[in-house]
């Protein structure tokens, strides 16, 4: 008897088994294979979230978003157009930076010195842009500053180690110089002119903005090849004198 009933129960416990399997069978055949997704789901009682962990991932079934700077990408209100927004295909760049980022140059710059028209010298340069990295300046002056009288003129090849107008650049050139006393005496043959011809070198630094506002600035030397000797066999000039320039332009 014993024997007889322990066996009923291994045959009840058999029979639950294989009815429980066939009944799973058709659910796990319906879900199909487990896919590694970069997408985190999270249901709330409203429409799911989805949440992309990873670029260029889609919520299975949902609808692709139009392409372009129109829409948000990360889930959060848009409370600002994009045609007020400083940005570069949808990428966010910082106001007057956006130079910075596109290849795009300007070709011809017209600057000077503002703060020099103050103190009675008067100028203007003009640079226009061959290359990416090189371009040509011209450039004259008028100086009438605490008793002299005088000009200066120029011509140079700025070299610029990122971009024309942006960045550090090297400027080799050449530059000539003229100036007199305003307070002349004949007798002593204090009306002549001091002339100063020779090349010149300069580094400097050029900040762009997409405006086309942008500053400039140079120092470095030029040598006077223009030596005047006098009676007793000295230069009346040195050999070797400052130069560079400050100057605000707009590039178009």
């Amino acid at each position: 008897m014993l024997m007889a009933g322990r066996m009923n129960t291994a045959r009840t416990v058999a029979i639950a088994l294989i009815g429980l399997v066939a009944s799973a069978a058709p659910a796990l055949a319906e879900e199909g294979p487990i896919t590694h997704t970069d997408q985190l789901i999270v249901v709330t009682p409203n429409a799911p979230v989805v949440i992309n962990n990873g670029p260029g991932t889609q919520a299975p079934g949902s609808v692709a978003q139009p392409a372009g700077p129109a829409t948000t990408t990360n889930g959060a209100p848009q409370n600002e157009p994009w045609s007020e927004v400083s940005h570069i295909n949808g990428t966010l760049v910082k106001v007057g930076e956006k130079s910075d980022y596109v290849l795009r140059y300007r070709k011809t710059n017209i600057s000077t010195n503002p703060i020099g028209w103050m103190f009675g010298i008067y100028g203007v340069s003009v640079s226009h842009a061959v290359s990416q990295h090189v371009a040509i300046r011209g450039d004259a002056n008028i100086v009438n500053f605490e008793g002299a009288e005088g000009y200066e003129i120029g011509a140079s090849l700025p070299i610029y180690f990122r971009r024309v107008y942006s960045g550090p650049f090297i400027e080799p050139g050449f530059i000539m110089r003229g100036s007199k006393s305003s307070w002349c005496d004949s007798s002593y043959d204090d009306c002549g002119t001091e002339t100063m011809a020779g090349p010149e070198m300069l580094f400097g630094w050029h900040w762009s903005f997409d405006s086309g506002l942008n500053v400039a600035f140079a120092l470095g030397a030029a040598r006077n090849l223009n030596q005047e000797m006098d009676e007793s066999g000295y230069s009346s000039s040195e050999d070797v004198t400052p130069a560079g320039y400050f100057r605000i332009g707009y590039a178009f």
